[in-house]
């Protein structure tokens, strides 16, 4: 083939390959909408004995182009349409029109899924559509489905012009009551029942258009058992009662995402948080939690109003709801937490996170998916400044600490604008998107200092306030505010993959007015910049000097008064890198993760990679030891607990624990004398982590029998 033809070929070949993947066909679909969804009006009942909904929704919107026949709206695939029609041309009662056969091919909706690990990819359903029933009544109009991609499409029998509105009624119904056929893979987040049921707006419980990208206003008719109570977003109107039902109206006046509910025999108890007036919807047996519940929002609204700017809302509603579903969901206005998740010591980290979307999620909405930073990052940044409000400097450190292992985890799976082709919620989004993510914010806050940084978010709230944002659109305020050109930041952080492994060398001298410490700084990224610390303690005051680490080597000097003892090289942990401390740690909680989704060889192989790093890490060997514990491997699983005993003891618990566990293992092979010998060590030791003296004498009275699979002791 001639040379020319090659290269033509070859240009040809690459512009296909670049036009036809997914994610560039789903970003033309959602960079141009065809409408623009304006409001919801949704009358449904609830029916919890039979874990059904029948819903009427209305979907009042405007054509964006001329020749808009046809509309696409994201819904539950456990919901079927029974009729479409537009509300000006209501049809004839009782007349029908068959849907068509679901569809086969990708509607292109973005509705994200959850999964803990890659799942193979599910072959699509066609189902045969049911007999038409002979109709003359031209106002219905035809749908089809797309089960697997959640979608319901409606075609107008007269295209719409542009500018043209238009009012949409879908009557539809079906059961919610589990995690089948869930938008989040695996996870019940729409549930019909006699108990407690809720309805999150992520579920697509009801027709609507791109979730978290086009707002509205809405108003939500829920009819319900009598005795039951609604909690929803939105201002409540008054109730009303129908027979022996309840009929709950809540309306959202500001255009955001509505729709999100949950109801019981709830008591709604209002209380005042700062300055925030928060409804708790709590069964009789939650109410004595409400005011150490109060007290840690109080804190967290305190700080972030401070920090970002006044609450976006007019007041807060807390739902509990049951452990089937998220431990904590956000929506407009509104908090749902499970069940555990709501007890007399508050989980402040999740309440810090989940109150954070009010303002990353859905104050300010991310653009496009390579800008989710904007919400992950945001939100788990503002949890770990709200631990740093509690718990001070040395408490942040340890938490900057945790959230780094967490980054490293994963951290070369993507880079943060790419991580939104990780699968939702995965451990691979988690350690990108939400750990580094929020690490990330922190060393930004480092290279352009506190009150910069603080200025420059809360310029971004007020600028884009119920608007989309960029990660560009951040970038420029950070650079206006610091007087910084930061492209080398968010190149190396945001748009690269890697972290660098500090080491450093160094020479004390004496100097005419006490000593100079000189060395230099060495990282394996030709690229990389970033201010570093550098502490030499002496035997006075330690002194920290910043140094600017530009590519593999950067020297430093540091002036002491006192006698140098040790110099350490980022002692607060203000960058994310790599170091022997680390990798342990990162290979450890890797292990745990593994061990959770049900692999404890690949576990094991994560353990045995930090014991080659450190040969005495005791919590290593003991995260083998319970590994081996599970799959009843009794004789490896003492061993590794004996050499856990021998190893660093670090942290401290592993002792107690691991003669508890030498105890149970003696049990089970009907060794009653050694076992009592361990629990009673375990006892000598005086240590109650986790509740271990409780266990310990209740297997002193009791021998110990085989539970099958446990919680790892932190």
């Amino acid at each position: 083939m001639p040379h020319w033809k090659s290269k033509f070929l070859l240009l040809f070949l690459l512009t296909m390959a670049v036009f036809l993947r997914p994610e560039a066909q789903t970003s033309r679909s959602d960079d141009k909408p065809q409408i623009d969804a304006e409001d919801y009006q949704i009358e449904a009942e609830l029916l919890p004995a039979a874990h059904q909904i029948k819903a009427k929704a209305s979907v009042r919107f405007k054509a964006l182009e001329d020749g808009v026949s046809s509309v696409v709206l994201e819904f539950n695939a456990n919901l079927k349409a029974e009729r479409a029609y537009f509300a000006d041309k209501p049809p004839t009662p009782g007349a029908v029109l068959a849907a068509e056969p679901e569809e086969t091919t990708s509607s292109q909706s973005d509705v994200p899924h959850l999964s803990r690990r890659p799942q193979p990819k599910k072959p699509p359903v066609k189902s045969a559509a049911p007999a038409p029933i002979k109709s003359s009544d031209t106002s219905l109009l035809r749908f089809s489905r797309n089960e697997e991609e959640h979608t319901l499409r409606v075609d107008f029998n007269t295209p719409l012009s542009r500018s043209q509105s238009a009012t949409l009624v879908v009557e539809y119904g079906g059961v919610l009551n589990s995690a089948d056929n869930s938008p989040l893979e695996g996870v019940r987040i729409a549930s019909i029942q006699e108990d407690v049921s809720y309805l999150f707006a992520l579920s697509r419980w009801f027709p609507m258009h791109r979730f978290l990208k086009d707002r509205a206003t809405g108003t939500f008719r829920i009819t319900v058992p009598q005795g039951v109570v609604v909690a929803m977003d939105g201002a409540a109107k008054p109730k009303e009662q129908k027979g022996d039902k309840d009929v709950y109206t809540f309306v959202s006046e500001r255009s955001t995402f509505p729709g999100s509910l949950a109801t019981a025999k709830y008591n709604a108890l209002p209380m005042t948080a700062g300055k925030v007036e928060v409804t708790f919807y709590v069964k009789d047996n939650k109410r004595d939690f409400i005011g150490a519940q109060t007290e840690t929002l109080g804190k967290i609204l305190e700080l972030y109003g401070e920090k970002f700017g006044s609450f976006p809302g007019k007041s807060l509603k807390v739902a509990v709801i049951d452990n089937d579903s998220l431990l904590g969901y956000s929506a407009p206005g509104m908090e749902f937490l499970a069940d555990r998740a709501f007890d007399k010591t508050p989980n402040a980290n999740l309440l810090a996170r989940e109150i954070a979307y009010q303002w990353w999620q859905y104050l300010i909405v991310p653009r496009a998916p390579q800008d989710l930073w904007l919400k992950e990052g945001f939100a788990n940044y503002s949890a770990l400044l709200f631990q740093e409000s509690i718990s001070g400097e040395a408490g942040f450190a340890r938490e900057l600490q945790e959230t780094a292992v967490a980054a490293l985890l994963h951290e070369d799976k993507s880079t943060i604008r790419d991580a939104y082709q990780l699968q939702v919620y995965s451990p691979e989004y988690n350690s990108v998107l939400k750990s580094k993510g929020s690490y990330v914010l922190n060393m930004l806050r480092w290279v352009v200092g506190d009150e910069n940084f603080f200025k420059a978010v809360k310029e971004y709230v007020y600028n884009f306030g119920y608007k989309e944002a960029s990660i560009q659109d951040f970038k420029a305020i950070c650079e206006k505010i610091s007087a910084q050109d930061l492209t080398y930041f968010f190149s190396e952080w945001i748009d690269q993959n890697g972290v660098p492994d500090l080491k450093y060398d160094y020479t004390t001298y004496r100097a005419k007015e006490g000593f100079k410490v000189t060395g230099t700084i060495r990282q394996d990224i030709d690229t990389f910049k970033m201010p570093v610390e550098i502490m030499i303690e002496t035997d006075g005051k330690p002194e920290v000097k910043r140094v600017e680490v530009v590519g593999p080597e950067s020297p430093f000097s540091v002036a002491t008064f006192g006698k140098p003892k040790s110099a350490k090289i980022d002692p607060n942990f203000k960058v994310l890198r790599n170091s022997d401390q680390l990798r342990i740690a990162a290979a450890i909680a890797k292990g745990d993760e593994l061990r959770r989704l049900g692999d404890p060889a690949e576990a094991i192989a994560e353990f045995q990679k930090a014991i080659e790093l450190n040969k005495r890490s005791s919590l290593a060997f003991y995260r083998i030891a319970e590994a081996f514990f599970e799959q009843r491997s009794y004789n490896t699983a003492a061993n590794s607990f004996r050499e856990a005993l021998n190893g660093d003891l670090d942290p401290k618990w592993i002792e107690v624990w691991c003669h508890i566990n030498l105890g149970r293992i003696y049990d089970v092979l009907g060794q009653r004398e050694r076992a009592l010998g361990e629990y009673q060590k375990a006892v000598d030791t005086n240590d109650d982590s986790q509740g271990a003296q409780e266990v310990a004498q209740k297997h002193i009275k009791e021998p110990y029998k085989y539970e099958g699979s446990r919680q790892a002791v932190q």
